[in-house]
């Protein structure tokens, strides 16, 4: 039987690469400034790491307006494993293409078998006059 893991926390980042056994995260992020709206944030990497979860668990992540709680991006549905409870599994996924209609407070959640599990927040900012 599956068993859904919890997140120690949700990273957004710019990149990530895996060397020696270590993986390294780069441009970290809570914000982003766009020039005008609506803008298409071309790329960047949502990393999590999770623990508790056992067998395959269906993941997801959702991104959506605070505001009115207007679901503006979804990832396709993907599978994680983990061989018992005690082992810690790192997720990473790049999201492609999302695109802001407006400045505010959007937040990233992460669900897993259709459960919220954890998120983080993008403060998308006012363009510079």
């Amino acid at each position: 039987m599956a068993a859904n893991p919890t997140a120690k926390a949700i990273y957004l980042c710019e990149e990530i690469d895996v060397e020696g056994g270590m993986t390294n995260i780069y441009g970290l992020f809570n914000a982003i400034g766009p020039v005008r709206y609506p803008h298409t944030q071309e790329s960047f990497i949502c990393f999590a790491q999770l623990l508790g979860g056992l067998g395959e668990v269906p993941f997801r992540f959702d991104i959506t307006r605070a505001e009115d709680n207007r679901l503006i991006h979804l990832t396709d549905v993907r599978t994680l494993w983990f061989p018992d409870r005690t082992i810690q599994v790192q997720l990473a996924v790049s999201i492609n293409g999302c695109v802001f209609e407006s400045p505010g407070i959007y937040l990233v959640e992460l669900f897993c078998d259709n459960t919220w599990v954890a998120d983080t927040t993008i403060r998308l900012l006012e363009p510079e006059s």
